[in-house]
């Protein structure tokens, strides 16, 4: 019994070790058969189509790449931040920091300057039509869901250019301040700029006039169709700088705690370039300064 029970044993032992490696066989067909599959596959996609499957994000190499960086600005000037020369070139202190980022990045400068609002300059980086835009831009709570911001190359209080006459007599003894705070009257702005929304956050009650240009502001708030206009106080100031007279009739008031952040508008998917940028607003060897772009002969 025990020897036939051994050699029943052993009969079925040889079958099972053959069942085992058949089985063995099998899985290591199975598995070449999958090598040459995806070798294929590989073999199958080109270089430019492996591109196509893992986009990277446009940065700094699709800009070094094609040589250019692309830069949107308004197609109006902005005395003492950027202006047309007489031949056609531009000038300021944002177009000179603009060649500076395009020299160290060792790529041309395109400007593309035929933006007719500050809205327009931040569709053009959204878009893809520019990479950069710069333009006395603010930072804003709709225009960060677009574009990416640098660091600010100045920041510049919110400010009020009013009719003494109307507010004082809103006031009635109280402190101009007061009624200014909380203002309800006609409030004028630049169209399709930050402005339009800092007034709707900050004075709900008041009615907001949208003006074409800043020149258009000024002629409304002279012929009484609005009450006061509101944009930082750079812009307050080199209106009365430049027309002294208008300090009989109108007073200029800054909000100490409404800041208007200028920074460099960005592509949203540039995030080295706008480490980059960073770094050359830090390092800039000349500062933008409130009391020195009001100095400014551009300014005048």
């Amino acid at each position: 019994m025990l020897v036939c029970l051994n050699g029943h044993f052993a009969a079925a032992s040889c079958g099972f070790l053959k069942w085992r490696a058949r089985s063995i066989a099998l899985r290591i067909c199975w598995l070449f058969a999958l090598a040459l599959i995806l070798l294929g596959i590989t073999a199958a996609i080109s270089p430019s189509r492996s591109q196509e499957l893992i986009q990277r994000p446009k940065d700094t190499e699709a800009i070094i790449a094609r040589g250019t960086i692309r830069v949107a600005i308004t197609k109006f000037d902005l005395p003492a931040f950027h202006w047309h020369t007489s031949n056609g070139g531009l000038m300021g202190p944002e177009i000179e920091l603009v060649r500076r980022i395009g020299r160290l990045l060792k790529v041309g400068v395109e400007f593309i300057d035929d933006c007719p609002t500050f809205d327009s300059v931040i569709d053009a980086v959204d878009s893809g039509r520019a990479d950069i835009g710069v333009s006395k831009l603010s930072q804003s709570p709709s225009r960060i869901l677009h574009v990416r911001f640098s660091e600010p190359y100045l920041v510049l209080r919110q400010a009020f250019l009013f009719n003494r006459a109307t507010i004082g007599a809103q006031a009635g003894g109280r402190p101009p301040e007061d009624v200014l705070r909380t203002f309800n009257g006609a409030i004028g702005v630049i169209a399709k700029s930050a402005y339009v929304g800092f007034a709707e956050r900050n004075f709900p009650d008041a009615q907001i006039v949208e003006m074409q240009t800043w020149e258009d502001s000024i002629e409304a708030l002279v012929n009484n169709r609005v009450d006061v206009l509101y944009r930082d106080e750079f812009e307050i100031r080199r209106v009365l700088k430049s027309n002294p007279a208008l300090n009989v009739r109108f007073g200029s008031a800054a909000f100490t705690d409404d800041k208007s952040y200028l920074s460099f508008a960005i592509c949203a998917s540039c995030v080295r370039l706008q480490q980059f940028i960073n770094y050359q607003i830090a390092d800039n060897r000349v500062p933008f300064t409130l009391s020195g772009l009001l100095a400014s002969q551009a300014a005048n």
